[in-house]
């Protein structure tokens, strides 16, 4: 058992480490840095201690063997199943919700350079959601929709009324098993946001979330505040 535990603390621990070696300060402070300027928590506290410190120290530093990876209950959501690195997160409120703001990774199933791919993710405190997923059409979901044709794995795609959203049925998908209930949920309003907001990223649920993300990573104050105003723009519209 004792060797089970090991190799659980190593494949958390050891990514993250490996992953701030060349430069462990690189990474960490700015998001910090960001969550202390603007009052926000940062969602593993203990994380404020890595800025200075060598690979060593952050090894032998019991503060840093129990990080939370925000990314771990979203894994339910597709293009998120396969996500690590979501340990260093904030929280803030927007609109009245609590919302997790994260960078994280993942293998996804279509990647031709086998490497992991970025994300930038919010996930906002919401139960009781329909389960849907919604984006914009890609040639990676198209890739996607065939694939799960030929494995026998289809994708439930929820058509719209194209007389009534032209724009959006020629711009977003919808997968979701429940089409009443997600139709419900997806009201007039909330399709002409979308189509109005053309947000670049994916918006999905699962039991305790409407998670938002997109693809790349956030580095710099810039970065963090357009994207924060986005998921603001998306709380409020749908929530």
């Amino acid at each position: 058992m004792k060797y089970i535990i090991l190799l659980f603390v190593l494949s958390v621990l050891l990514p993250m480490i490996f992953g701030l070696f060349r430069n462990p300060t690189r990474r960490v402070t700015p998001v910090i840095e960001y969550a202390q300027k603007k009052g926000y928590r940062l969602l593993n506290p203990s994380a404020s201690q890595i800025p200075g410190s060598s690979v060593l120290e952050m090894l032998k530093n019991p503060a840093l063997r129990n990080l939370v990876d925000a990314s771990s209950d979203v894994a339910d959501i597709d293009g998120l199943d396969h996500a690590t690195g979501g340990w260093l997160a904030f929280t803030s409120n927007l609109r009245s919700k609590q919302v997790t703001i994260f960078n994280c990774s993942t293998a996804g199933s279509i990647n031709a350079n086998s490497r992991p791919i970025p994300y930038k993710v919010a996930k906002i405190n919401a139960q009781g959601l329909p389960r849907f997923s919604l984006g914009r059409n890609s040639i990676v979901h198209t890739v996607q929709d065939v694939v799960g044709k030929m494995v026998g794995e289809p994708k439930l795609a929820i058509d719209v009324d194209q007389r009534l959203y032209p724009d959006f049925s020629a711009h977003y998908w919808i997968r979701g098993s429940d089409v009443a209930a997600v139709s419900a949920f997806l009201s007039p309003e909330k399709l002409r946001f979308i189509e109005t907001a053309k947000l670049p990223g994916i918006l999905a649920t699962n039991a305790n979330y409407l998670v938002y993300f997109e693809d790349g990573t956030l580095r710099t104050e810039p970065d963090f505040d357009s994207f924060i105003v986005a998921v603001e723009k998306v709380t409020a519209a749908l929530l």
